[in-house]
């Protein structure tokens, strides 16, 4: 069962009833330099999809992250159509599903687009999601899975099934200064910690980082992270020079929020890798992430299960070259 949620998830929590949010979908709106967040949504019992951005510049626009779901590739078609812009480009944060299943359409739609990412699909094609899709094919067959979540479960094995159409036209591995639709960015790699490989986008002109999954909220995703990594591209992030931090999940925050989020999540993973009781490593992240919750009373369920995820070294393995 664990395999499976890990699927209906698309590498986030292997514990979808706790990770329900009923947060609602924030349409393309302008945050400032010619930047559009289409907000990503939990929505209690559909697995979630992440935050998308529309960057546009003097050659035209392009997209990070594409979500999961078909309402949210609406969303994301609207605020194109809204700038009269088609898409030139995708860039993926990383490769959970929740982030890159909006690619094959996008990719089908405008057979021009390019999809710059890290090669860290390659080895989740054949390890996470191979394994989560054998689990779920079995829990489909045995009718184990909830009526209300099969079609995501259903929607998630399609996918995986096209996976060879998630790997990107362009592999970035040491990232760097690009111009996409004449638009320069630098594109960072942060290898070992949301996964194997992943990316964060640092726009200079407006001093925003836009970091995927090493900030999501209401709890870190840590299903197939290296904690230890993970510190390291925050630490990364905090020292870039950035103003505003737009996370994987959530609200963009100032870099006082951001500093109060990396504090409380270094905490955790502290206090993950001693040897005192669990509970108090929950207990500190409620009070310490107390601002970034979501109003989620369930919170306290997923730290603990991400605590002991930690604590019983499950995570290990992610963090060997």
């Amino acid at each position: 069962m664990p395999a499976l949620l890990a699927l209906a998830l698309a590498g986030c929590a292997a514990n979808p009833p706790a990770r329900e949010l009923a947060m609602p979908r924030t349409y393309a709106h302008g945050i400032g330099g010619a930047t559009f967040l289409i907000g990503g949504t939990f929505v209690p019992g559909r697995s979630p999809d992440g935050n998308s951005l529309i960057l546009y510049g003097p050659e035209g626009a392009f997209l990070i992250d594409s979500g999961r779901h078909a309402d949210h590739l609406t969303a994301i078609r609207q605020g194109f159509s809204g700038i009269g812009m088609t898409p030139m480009a995708i860039v993926n944060t990383h490769w959970h599903l929740d982030h890159a299943s909006g690619n094959p359409a996008l990719k089908a739609e405008h057979p021009g687009i390019k999809v710059y990412g890290t090669s860290a699909i390659d080895a989740a094609l054949t390890g996470f999601l191979a394994n989560s899709a054998e689990a779920s094919r079995k829990a489909l067959a045995e009718g184990a899975i909830p009526a209300s979540a099969v079609p995501d479960v259903e929607g998630d094995l399609a996918t995986i099934a096209r996976g060879a159409e998630l790997r990107p036209d362009v592999t970035v591995r040491e990232g760097g200064d690009l111009v996409i639709a004449g638009r320069p960015l630098s594109l960072r790699v942060a290898n070992h910690a949301v996964t194997e490989s992943d990316l964060w986008i640092y726009d200079a002109a407006e001093k925003r980082a836009i970091v995927g999954d090493l900030v999501t909220m209401p709890v870190p995703f840590l299903d197939t992270a290296c904690p230890e990594g993970w510190l390291a591209a925050l630490d990364a992030v905090a020292a870039s020079g950035t103003e505003q931090v737009v996370p994987g999940h959530g609200p963009i925050l100032t870099m006082a929020e951001f500093g109060a989020w990396k504090s409380a999540f270094g905490d955790f993973i502290a206090c993950a890798r001693g040897t005192g009781a669990l509970e108090t490593c929950s207990a500190g992240w409620l009070t310490g992430a107390k601002p970034f919750l979501m109003g989620d009373k369930r919170a306290k369920g997923m730290a603990d299960y991400y605590g002991e995820l930690i604590r019983s070294g499950k995570l290990d393995g992610y963090c060997r070259a």
